[in-house]
């Protein structure tokens, strides 16, 4: 009897250790901001939107991995330079793994984040070029199906409540080779970020 007792104490003692030292939190979050589209022929702006849910492991009360998905929308239409221009809007589909640092712990203050990003297309952009009905280029595919990118955030912790800034730095070449396409594109966003966890 004293024996089974000592076991259950002993096994409490290491779950009870192990549950303070564990935590996990559900993030969902929404964004807006600004598109970089930056090609060989120079920089479009435009806007970009995020929805998302991360699940945040806690391994220690100040640090945190945070590995989630997202649908990232982004267009060029309303910011258009060029009459008669070819748009890009593009849809993502989004992973990103970010390590967190909080810096007042897991009370309101700051929280920093850093990490990289898997990028599926979820919804490619086609050419379509006015000007050249039979041009070889319409009707193709913009992008490639996947890149890679870094997401770096800073934010202030308000309760259940994170509102912040992120980005998105591109680091692949998105651009779809074929034998018309030789150039480069790089997708880059700056957005604010509200954030309810759980």
């Amino acid at each position: 009897m004293k024996r089974t007792f000592l076991i259950m104490l002993l096994l409490t003692g290491i779950l009870a250790a192990n549950a303070q030292a564990k935590k996990w939190e559900h993030n969902v979050y929404l964004s807006g901001g600004l598109l970089i589209n930056k090609t060989n022929d120079g920089s479009e702006t435009g806007l970009s939107a995020r929805i998302g849910y991360g699940l945040n492991r806690y391994f220690s009360e100040k640090f945190s991995v945070m590995a989630g998905v997202a649908l990232r929308n982004v267009t060029e239409s309303p910011f258009s330079s060029k009459d008669g221009s070819d748009n890009d809007n593009f849809t993502f589909l989004d992973i990103p793994i970010v390590a967190q640092y909080h810096m007042a712990g897991q009370g309101n203050g700051w929280v920093f984040g850093l990490g990289p990003v898997l990028s599926f297309t979820a919804n490619n952009d086609t050419y379509n070029i006015d000007a050249i009905p039979d041009s070889p280029l319409n009707h193709i595919n913009k992008l490639k199906n996947f890149g890679f990118g870094l997401q770096p955030s800073v934010f202030y912790q308000i309760g259940k409540f994170r509102i912040g800034a992120e980005a998105y730095v591109g680091l692949t070449d998105m651009e779809k080779k074929t034998a018309h396409t030789k150039g480069s594109h790089y997708i880059h966003d700056t957005v604010v970020t509200v954030q309810f966890h759980f």
